[in-house]
């Protein structure tokens, strides 16, 4: 039965093909829910171009058993539901209001929003709404170095990880690039902590000893050794850096762009109707 099913699909995919060479009109049912039919046509754009065999015959099984499933569960509601046309037609008649609305308002951002946003205005921001940046939850900037259980010269490795001294930074740089498989030795980035432990198990460390800046932390997981600096941290309930805080501000200017935008739009074609005596008010 399972091959007959399999044929079939392979048999309407294959159709499915010749109908997108050759522009036939042949419309032919494929499925059927109820008193509602599937056709042919409707696969077109189901199957991505380039996708064939076991892959295809996967995508237009599940597609069809998607559309009998909403068919059966369309039928049962209109079945059990009395239905208010014209209740439901003047729902209809509000969303498509808003969605033309909503298109006019996006072209409009499209054509005038000012997208610019400089450092300068970032850190007006940031200073005038410090109550608003206070961290949930911890921050850290942190270096680090993943070794496989027996790398040599560990010893070395973790006196040129506490130096500051370039010619240190760049001998452990070659080291790393030769024996560590991930290593991040200049990154001053902040992430929160469980952005980190998709990299290493800094779960290991107790938030306690957070605020050891610049101590090596060494971690044991799964044959690898972790060599582990905590750069700088920022605790909960802190005020989160500007750097953090950088895209979060920038996107917050631009939506206060828009909503002035749109309210000045607004405002303009109010005018403009009344200017032109499109607007009336009748007693009642």
């Amino acid at each position: 039965m399972m091959q007959l099913v399999k044929n079939t699909i392979k048999l309407l995919i294959g159709c499915l093909i010749i109908i997108s060479c050759n522009n036939s009109s042949n419309d032919k049912p494929i499925a059927k829910a109820y008193d509602k039919y599937l056709y042919l046509k409707d696969l077109e754009s189901v199957v991505p171009k380039n996708t064939h065999g076991n892959d295809s015959i996967a995508i237009v099984n599940a597609f069809i058993d998607q559309w009998q499933h909403e068919q059966v569960m369309q039928h049962q509601a209109e079945e059990n539901v009395k239905v208010d046309e014209t209740s439901i037609q003047a729902q209809l008649e509000v969303y498509r209001k808003s969605l033309i609305r909503f298109q006019y308002e996006q072209e409009l951002i499209r054509q005038k929003l000012d997208t610019l946003v400089s450092d300068n205005e970032i850190k007006k921001y940031y200073d005038s709404n410090k109550d608003n940046f206070q961290l949930k939850k911890p921050i850290l900037k942190v270096s680090y170095i993943k070794l496989p259980q027996g790398a040599p010269k560990v010893s070395m490795v973790k006196k040129l990880f506490a130096s500051k001294d370039m010619r240190d930074i760049d001998l452990l740089e070659k080291y790393c690039f030769k024996y560590s498989p991930n290593f991040s030795l200049m990154d001053t980035t902040w992430h929160y902590t469980e952005e980190w432990e998709k990299i290493f198990p800094i779960s290991k460390i107790s938030e306690n000893n957070y605020n050891n800046i610049n101590r090596i932390f060494e971690i044991s997981d799964n044959n690898a050794l972790y060599l582990i600096i905590l750069r700088d941290s920022k605790f909960r309930d802190s005020l989160s850096p500007l750097a953090f805080e950088k895209d979060n501000i920038k996107n917050l200017i631009l939506n206060q762009r828009k909503l002035a935008l749109i309210n000045q739009m607004e405002k303009e074609v109010f005018e403009e109707a009344q200017k032109n005596n499109e607007l009336e008010t009748y007693d009642k």
